[in-house]
């Protein structure tokens, strides 16, 4: 059955949103789940440190959301693990195809968490990682029930769209390809900018060729090609609106790109209002000798 669909609890509201979502995808791509929490290490009892049942606490929690995903999605294979040390790192170290998180944790603040766990499993991860947001009713957007990807015409969104063709696929759902820009300054003092209309038919070939492949590889899937002259994570978080899955790419482990996973894609994580994918290309192999 292969990699396991990989989600982090932690008895938030968002954990248990994010493992619905997680026992979902696992049922709809045949694999087995995996809940993981991670807690904190024990810390020896003493006059003023009170005694700590972290373990115990972990495995009512793991009963609680196993109890959950067998009650949704009956048919899977579920196992759970309890991690000692950070959410960010224990989810990372699981061999998995996919990893799932909540946007909003214990705390009171969405972003602080979105900052420190979802962030940080984005960039450590190896696979990809879908952050999903607090459900709630789904806005009548330009891209409803849609996969939507972000693309900004570089060799590192090739996976990105990849994936998102996959997902659509996988759903019976259409995908909006969608390509945003922002004019560049004047090149002068006359203010002589850059041809808009020249510029237009760059960007739409450069959308069309990333495409192209994937139109011939998914020949079944609906397409809608966007170019808008947007700032970008706002053209992605507007056109995301009701979405099934938003896509976005990223540079790779432990580095940030701004086109992509940086000031686009945190604003996004942070602004979504649906499940988000944060992928890493593909490594690249390197052909042997002998071949």
């Amino acid at each position: 059955m292969g990699e396991p669909v990989v989600v982090g609890v932690d008895g938030s509201r968002s954990a248990w949103d994010a493992l619905d979502w997680a026992a979902a995808e696992a049922a709809t791509r045949g694999c087995p789940l995996l809940i993981v929490n991670a807690c904190s290490p024990p810390v020896a009892p003493g006059p003023f440190v009170p005694v700590s049942d972290t373990d115990g606490a972990s495995v009512v929690l793991l009963r609680r959301a196993q109890e959950r995903v067998r009650v949704t999605t009956p048919d899977i294979e579920v196992t759970s693990r309890t991690i000692v040390g950070g959410a960010a790192p224990a989810l990372a170290s699981q061999p998995a195809q996919l990893l799932v998180v909540g946007t909003r944790g214990l705390g009171p603040v969405r972003a602080a968490l979105a900052g420190s766990v979802s962030i940080a499993t984005c960039s450590r991860a190896a696979c990809p990682v879908v952050v999903v947001p607090p459900a709630r009713e789904g806005g009548h957007g330009p891209s409803r029930t849609r996969v939507v990807v972000g693309i900004d015409g570089s060799d590192r969104s090739r996976t990105a769209i990849g994936f998102a063709f996959a997902a659509a696929a996988q759903r019976g759902v259409g995908i909006t390809a969608l390509h945003a820009w922002t004019p560049r300054p004047p090149a002068d003092f006359e203010g002589r900018g850059e041809d808009w209309t020249a510029t237009e038919a760059v960007e739409r070939h450069r959308l069309a060729a990333a495409l192209a492949p994937w139109r011939n590889r998914y020949p079944r899937v609906d397409v809608r090609p966007t170019l808008v002259l947007e700032e970008p994570a706002r053209a992605l978080a507007l056109e995301s609106i009701g979405a099934a899955l938003l896509v976005v790419g990223s540079r790779g482990r432990g580095c940030v790109t701004g086109a992509l996973f940086g000031s686009v894609s945190h604003a996004v994580l942070h602004h979504a209002p649906c499940p988000t994918a944060v992928v890493r290309p593909m490594p690249i192999i390197e052909r042997s000798s002998a071949a």
